[in-house]
């Protein structure tokens, strides 16, 4: 769920803000939206991914299981209990990594 980025950018974002001692032209949350995805990475519960869907949004998150820590049955127990419509779901399980990597579906 992007290690400790959603934990910390609040306070990375104070830190590193533009003008703040750089070149900094944008904030780092919208480098973030604009370049970097996040994976959920067995973390299957919902708290991490609200935060993430907090800091980061549905657009930025992927699905992924960490195998051999967490197992593909957990990876689609946590995708079937999960509190979100079906379209944001799908764009997590992978609709995402479709758009990033330039799949068919």
């Amino acid at each position: 769920m992007g290690e400790m980025l959603p934990m910390m950018m609040a306070r990375s974002e104070r830190a590193f803000r533009p003008g703040n001692g750089g070149a900094n032209q944008r904030t780092l949350t919208d480098t973030f939206h604009q370049q970097l995805h996040i994976t959920t990475s067995g973390f299957f519960t919902q708290p991490p991914l609200r935060i993430a869907l907090d800091t980061f949004g549905i657009d930025n998150i992927l699905f992924s299981v960490d195998y051999p820590f967490s197992t593909n049955e957990m990876g689609i127990l946590f995708l079937k209990e999960t509190s979100l419509p079906d379209d944001p779901l799908a764009k997590i399980a992978h609709g995402n990594a479709y758009k990033l990597l330039n799949l068919k579906s």
